[in-house]
């Protein structure tokens, strides 16, 4: 059950859910492909210019979420580095850290606007706006739900930076949309990879993460703020880790996984 507050839809909305989901329910495809066109059409439908559906291993708020195996759309080839830049981010995490608790507490779905997360406008902070800023991305409409291997399912729906905030009826379809589709919360991600990021340390976690988006040593370490030496140390564990010899190989691991 969704914890998200009740709203009245208007029966446009309403009939555009519906056929959303009818939408994607009959689309062929992968399971990838599927969230692919759910996604794009849910943003259409409450005005988001980027989306990102990850997936959360060992899920523990205290901790911190370790994401990996992370979708995307409407992002510039430039974005999503910029942005995973900015996700890692200490004071983002404390941020979230009671709604993370929230949803351990309830095991439900949790959809939440900006205004209601954000409480003390940690994105207005100087160095937390200027990442956001550069990446020209908002703070996100994000929803959460909780999902198989003690793992949590995740999207943020985000708009260009300086746009107008997200509604309450945004987050309504949101919340709809995304508890009518339980099986794509919990099918198609690499579970046998994505299981084991949680024991990665965290730098190595982030290169990760920018190795899965395709970029290169040169541009990690520009995007981390490190040496080049020291990001190949760090894919030197990571292919150790996975018992791969390339990126396309880790790759692969990732974007090719169980469907079950």
């Amino acid at each position: 059950m969704s914890s998200r507050p009740g709203q009245l839809i208007l029966e446009e909305d309403a009939r555009a859910m519906v056929s959303l989901l009818a939408d994607v329910a009959i689309a062929g495809g992968s399971h990838e492909e599927k969230k692919h066109l759910l996604m794009e059409r849910l943003c259409s439908l409450v005005g988001g210019d980027y989306w990102v559906w990850g997936l959360a291993a060992d899920y523990d708020p205290e901790a911190g979420p370790a994401y990996t195996a992370m979708l995307s759309g409407g992002f510039a080839e430039e974005q999503v580095p910029k942005l995973l830049v900015a996700l890692d981010n200490e004071e983002l995490e404390d941020m979230m850290r009671p709604l993370g608790r929230e949803i351990v507490a309830t095991g439900a779905q949790v959809t939440r606007l900006p205004s209601e997360y954000d409480i003390e406008d940690v994105f207005g902070r100087d160095e937390v706006n200027r990442l956001w800023k550069e990446a020209d991305i908002g703070a996100p409409l994000v929803c959460y739900r909780p999902v198989a291997n003690n793992c949590l399912s995740g999207i943020g729906i985000y708009r260009r930076f300086g746009r107008d905030a997200f509604t309450p009826r945004d987050a309504r379809i949101t919340d709809i949309i995304m508890s009518e589709v339980v099986w794509l919360h919990e099918m198609g991600w690499p579970w046998e990879s994505a299981l084991k990021v949680p024991a990665l340390p965290n730098r190595c976690r982030m290169a990760l993460n920018l190795l899965l988006e395709g970029l290169s040593r040169k541009q990690i370490a520009a995007e981390m703020g490190i040496s080049i030496h020291t990001v190949s140390d760090y894919i030197k564990h990571i292919y150790d880790f996975y018992s791969v010899h390339s990126q396309a190989e880790l790759v692969s691991r990732f974007r090719i996984g169980s469907e079950v």
